[in-house]
């Protein structure tokens, strides 16, 4: 990596060809990349709550509400009532949402193995466990909403 090229920028770009590439895949499924993630998150925790998913994608409730009333509207989740907590619900996917689940899965693979073509498998190793570190380390990282304090 150049040293004038920021680790940000080459994330960004990457992020950019990412959604590029999913698009029209993700076209076809009847799905936005936003969507998408919702239905990885529902998928790897089956009968989660709403609140659930907010949290860990930081989404605005009202934002999720409106993307679950979508992926319903098109079969791909149900919402449930929660029988530990009445007042509140869960997500399923359903049988179509199984299957947008399933082809993202396989789409990752497939730009996991396009993008990292250039490295051999010790490399691919090393980047992951080194980006696995940063990305998914205890508190993971500030989203840029906290306020700085002072003096530090």
């Amino acid at each position: 990596m150049r040293e004038d090229i920021s680790f940000a920028a080459c994330v960004s770009v990457l992020r950019k060809q990412f959604s590029a590439y999913c698009s029209g895949r993700l076209a076809e499924a009847g799905v936005s990349l936003g969507q998408l993630y919702i239905l990885l998150y529902a998928g790897n925790r089956d009968g989660c709550p709403p609140k659930d998913i907010c949290s860990a994608l930081r989404l605005d409730a009202g934002y999720l509400n409106r993307e679950l009333a979508k992926l319903s509207d098109r079969g791909m989740v149900t919402q449930e009532k929660n029988q530990a907590d009445r007042r509140g619900r869960i997500v399923r996917l359903t049988a179509k949402g199984r299957e947008v689940f399933q082809m993202s899965r396989g789409l990752f693979r497939e730009w996991d193995e396009m993008v990292l073509s250039p490295l051999d498998a010790e490399e691919r190793r090393h980047l992951t466990d080194l980006i696995n570190k940063i990305a998914f380390r205890d508190g993971g990282l500030p989203s840029g909403r906290e306020k700085s304090k002072k003096g530090e």
